[in-house]
Parts: structure tokens; sequence; C-alpha cells
């Protein structure tokens, strides 16, 4: 009888322990080790101008990631959006507009062929028509050899402060193999501890830069 007691203790205290994990994987923040993968070796680290906080990135093989289905590539989307509030980075226009990349392979910095850059710009006020602006461009050189790519506001600014969101895909080749890396960040152009519930329409809108 005892010991029949301590058999559904201990079943009771496993099912507990595994509702208190998925509460807590679900709303919290991305892990770090859950938030960069490599394929064979081959890895890309973005920092976020002045943000401290990693975004959430996932590279494939490009003629990997063009053969999954659309459901699988919605997935992806989701998944590099974060999981709660506060998860990925922002762009914080007004002090420094630069997305900053290294490609690794096998744990070196590497320079990757050709690197460019897609970016989905979605609409950050309900009345601009265009809901998705696509821009392509390619990734600049500083004085370090370091890859980088400076944003802008995509969308039309009908309020003293805005925020976007940006889907972003870089596609580079490594030895000859192709890749592409995806993540997501926002952008805005607010000042530390401002309050976009103060936010004001703008007299007249501004269009996109």
């Amino acid at each position: 009888m005892i010991n029949r007691i301590i058999k559904i203790l201990i079943v009771i205290f496993i099912l507990l322990a595994g509702i208190a994990l998925f509460f807590y994987f679900a709303f919290s923040p991305t892990p770090k080790f859950m938030r960069n993968n490599d394929v064979d070796g081959i890895k890309l680290n973005v920092k976020v101008g002045i943000d401290e906080r990693l975004p959430i990135i996932r590279t494939y093989k490009l003629k990997e990631y063009q053969n999954l289905s659309q459901d699988k590539k919605d997935k992806i989307k989701e998944k590099i959006g974060g999981k709660v509030e506060g998860d990925i980075p922002s762009i914080h226009l007004v002090f420094d507009n630069k997305l900053y990349f290294t490609f690794e392979k096998d744990g070196e910095i590497i320079a990757p062929e050709n690197p460019k850059i897609k970016i989905y710009a979605s609409a950050s006020d309900y009345r601009d028509d265009t809901k998705v602006r696509v821009i392509e461009g390619d990734l600049s050189k500083d004085s370090n050899n370091r890859y980088f790519y400076e944003s802008k506001r995509y969308g039309t600014q009908y309020e003293r402060y805005f925020m976007e969101y940006l889907r972003i895909e870089v596609y580079y080749s490594i030895n000859g193999e192709d890749y592409i890396s995806t993540f997501a960040v926002f952008q805005d152009n607010a000042r530390e501890g401002t309050d976009f519930f103060d936010n004001v329409d703008l007299d007249s809108p501004i269009p996109p830069q």
C-alpha cells in the first residue's frame, strides 16, 4: 500500500514538473542555446545596433529551404518572431541603424561569397496601404572587414513614434554551396523611456525613406 502511494506521488510530481516546464518555456524568452543554429558548421551571427539581445536565427542550405512546404516556412517565420514580448531585438534608428554580420564555418570567421539581404517590412500603421514592402540590397564592409547593412524607415509614418517589424533573409555562398539565414527584428525611432501611449498623429504623413 505504501509503495503504491509513493508511486502515485512520484507520478503526480512528474506531471506537475512537466506542466511547470511547459509553462516556463511557453511564456519565457527563447533560451540562448536555441537562438541560432548551424548547417555543415555554417552559422550567421547578427548584432542589432546597440541592442544587446540576440535575434533568433535559422540557417539552411538554400536548395533545401526552397523545397520546404509553405506550412514549414510559415512555422519558421513564426519561430524567428519570438515567443513573448521582448524576445527579439530592435534597431533603435536614432542611435545606430546598422545590422552587423559575421559568418562562421566550424567556429572560424570567414568571408562568404556575394552576401545579399532581403527585407520584408510590415507596415507600422493600419492606414498604410502597402502592408509589406520588400527591400533588397548588398551587405557592406567596414574598416574591420565586418559586414553591415544600414536600415531605415520603410513604411509611411503617421505618428511621432513608430515601430516596424522586419523579417530578414540573408543569402550567401560558401565553398560553392548556397545558404539562407533568416531572422526578425523590430525597429523604432523612440528613445529610452518613450511611452508609445503618448503618441500623436503627425500633421502630414511622411512617405517611406
